[in-house]
This record gives structure tokens, sequence and C-alpha cells, in this order.
């Protein structure tokens, strides 16, 4: 009789240690795409660099769907108002026109950003949005890299980063990446950064 109370207590401890392993994030990226106009050659090659890595991949938007240049709408997982920073690994904001329009002034995204890196997470943002991580403060003092439209580069500039003319720059916690040719390697970066921080 003792030895089965003895049992039952030990799973009792160990069964109320177990939520504290569930605060630490899984290996899951959010990637943030603009919900018209993002590049799909950017998401695809940085979902699949995550995938391959082993990286769990949920999408999040300013609306419910997102569409495009060139195929139909896909479904995002959430909305960027409904993203819980503590849920993920890192945060990852993809390129494309719509970047620029919806993405760069998007209160939710910023204040969702700065949480995620005061919380210890991996910041990314390719091609179009780095911008993004500029007017959330979080590149002031830092090298990053972007697409080279110079009136976007000042914009960046204007946020304290020091734009470099580079495929993929690394600055401690963040990642920023060039263009659509670049993606394959940011994305492989993102995993990469992902992985040793696990």
């Amino acid at each position: 009789m003792k030895s089965i109370l003895l049992l039952l207590a030990s799973c009792l401890v160990w069964g109320a240690a177990a939520p504290a392993a569930a605060a630490t994030p899984a290996k899951k990226v959010l990637l943030v795409l603009a919900s018209r106009n993002y590049l799909e050659s950017e998401y695809q090659n940085t979902r699949r660099a995550l995938e391959d890595a082993g990286i769990a991949v949920a999408v999040a938007s300013d609306a419910a769907s997102a569409t495009g240049y060139s195929f139909g709408e896909i479904k995002a997982d959430l909305l960027i108002s409904q993203a819980n920073a503590a849920d993920y690994a890192a945060i990852a904001v993809i390129g494309g026109y719509g970047a620029k329009d919806l993405l760069w002034e998007h209160a939710g995204l910023r204040s969702l950003l700065q949480g995620a890196y005061a919380q210890g997470r991996i910041i990314a943002a390719l091609c179009a949005a780095p911008p993004v991580l500029a007017n959330a403060g979080l590149l002031k003092g830092l090298k990053a890299t972007m697409w080279p439209d110079p009136k976007w580069i000042a914009t960046l500039e204007a946020g304290g980063a020091r734009y470099v003319d580079e495929p993929v720059v690394t600055e401690g916690r963040i990642i920023t990446g060039k263009n659509p040719a670049a993606a394959p390697a940011f994305g492989e970066r993102l995993a990469r950064a992902v992985n040793q921080g696990s």
C-alpha cells in the first residue's frame, strides 16, 4: 500500500511539473503575409526551408486570406491580432508590395514583434518587409538589408538601421533578407537560428 501511495504521489508531482514545459515555445514559426500582393516565391521558399528543417509553420495575415501576385488565395491560420508571441520561436514577415501598403504601419503587427523580441524570440523580415521592423524600433543601430529601392531604404534608415547590400544579414536575433533570390538562404538562416535556439 505504501509503495502504491508513493507511486501516486510521484505521478502527481510529475503532472504538476508538466505545464512548465509547455511554456517553452515549440519549434514553430509564424509567417506574416499581407492579405494582398505578398510575394509567393518568398513565402514558398521560406516555408520549405523551415519545414525541411523539421519546423512547424503557421500563417498570419491582416485578413482571413492572402492573395499573391500570380495565384489564388491561401487561407491564413489566424489574424495578426490573434497571434500570441509566446507560441512561436520566431516571427518572420514576408515581402511583396503588399507589405509596404498593409504591414509597414500595422499597429498590431508592430506590437506583436516588439513583444516577441522582448520575450527573446527571433524576428525576421524579407525584401519589402524590413521597414516593419524599423518602424517597430527593432533595428536601431543594427545592420539590415532589404529590396534596394532608395525610398524604401530611407524608411529603413529613418528607423535607425544601417542598410547593407547583402543577401541575408543576421544581427543577434534579427534576420533580414534582400530580395526573392535571397529567400532560400533567408529561410535556411532562419531555420538554423530556430533549431540552435531550441
